[in-house]
């Protein structure tokens, strides 16, 4: 892993300037290049912020091949010697949180920006122990689910908040260098070709099924399950993975892998690129539907991980209702690239008129994901 000794200056002082000339609390970032003498002398083009942060599919648009594409499998492009950076608005540099370096596996650097000035440099590396630490918190967050009194739930809460302390020392302070401007590294991609299959879904196990809304019967309180399963050459999806209990309404990336692959000391881009088959498939409950996904079940599987999603859906009796997927499509790229133009555009609207084309359009690919849910068979 390549190591940072600083950043140049006028790199910080474009995020700088960039970010306050967005103003509205929205951030800015872009890739770094560390140069033959660890420092971090040139960028790829920056990046607007938009109404979800660093739209991520753009961000890797700037540097690799992303049409058509899912997000691990755009990261998997990038060269050895890149890093993220990223701007703090209204805040200073300091690194609190594990979640970006977890997802890209990458050192991810920070510059708080206050009053139109820099607050402050930091940077985190990929480390087994903050990987160790996000599996905690993901943990920890369902645990709460699981209490049965409130002398259980403060015990909870408590592990909770000193956690918190412990993410107060996961970044460091990054020297800023006066240092003239590096050319950007031609991109080397790392994996390159790198790519998932586009597994078309038939059938979905019946005992695979019912396994599964058992479990989600027995936990209760409408909290979904999850599995990850392997399919066929023929297009049937047999369970491989032990289940795993999620929320209400999602299951976290890092304890979802674990239903099949170690997940110790791995960051999610490694778990998911490496360890995870590349004929995958997430099966989950839907408590209470029949099985239809929307926008944020297709962003979970085929949009970041680039696995087909099965949702099964089931009543309060554990009857099943239904079970659809979402597979790997071009047409699921094109909507998630549109959303996140939108989400940019949002920003540039100088009328009522022009937002509500947007809101409405935003609404419109919401419905647009769930119409290409698929229903499966059950057998």
């Amino acid at each position: 892993m390549h190591r940072v000794n600083g950043i140049a200056r006028f790199i910080v002082d474009k995020l700088v300037k960039r970010t306050s000339e967005l103003s509205q609390g929205r951030n800015a970032g872009c890739f770094g290049f560390i140069d033959e003498k660890g420092y971090i002398t040139s960028i790829s083009e920056i990046v607007d912020g938009g109404l979800n942060g660093i739209p991520l599919r753009i961000l890797l648009g700037k540097l690799v091949e992303i049409k058509h594409n899912s997000i691990l499998e755009g990261i998997n492009q990038l060269p050895p010697n890149v890093v993220f950076i990223t701007t703090r608005p209204g805040k200073t540099g300091l690194i609190t949180d594990v979640s970006g370096v977890d997802f890209f596996n990458l050192p991810i650097v920070s510059i708080g920006v206050k009053n139109f000035a820099n607050t402050g440099v930091a940077i985190i590396y990929p480390e087994s122990e903050f990987f160790n630490l996000a599996t905690k918190v993901e943990k920890l967050n369902l645990d709460t689910l699981s209490t049965t009194t409130m002398e259980e739930e403060k015990e909870i809460l408590r592990q909770s908040n000193e956690l918190g302390f412990r993410f107060l020392d996961v970044g460091h302070e990054l020297k800023i260098a006066d240092l003239p401007e590096g050319s950007a590294a031609k991109v080397k991609k790392t994996k390159n070709g790198w790519r998932l299959p586009r597994n078309q879904i038939k059938v979905l196990d019946k005992e695979f099924a019912e396994v599964l809304v058992a479990k989600s019967m027995e936990l209760g309180q409408g909290r979904e399950v999850a599995a990850l399963g392997i399919v066929d050459n023929k297009g049937v999806v047999s369970s491989q993975g032990k289940i795993v209990c999620g929320g209400i309404g999602f299951v976290p990336s890092r304890l979802l892998a674990s239903s099949m692959v170690d997940i110790t000391d791995k960051s999610l881009q490694t778990i998911y690129s490496d360890y995870v088959p590349k004929n995958a498939v997430i099966v989950h409950t839907h408590p209470g539907g029949t099985g239809v996904m929307h926008v944020g079940d297709a962003h979970a599987g085929p949009g970041t991980w680039g696995r087909p999603i099965i949702a099964i859906g089931h009543d309060k009796e554990g009857q099943i209702r239904g079970a659809t997927v979402i597979e790997v499509t071009d047409k699921l790229f094109d909507l998630a690239d549109e959303d996140e133009m939108l989400s940019s555009k949002y920003f540039e609207t100088k009328t009522p008129e022009e937002e509500a084309e947007i809101r409405n359009r935003k609404l419109g690919i919401a419905q647009d994901y769930t119409s290409l849910c698929k229903p499966i068979e059950i057998g």
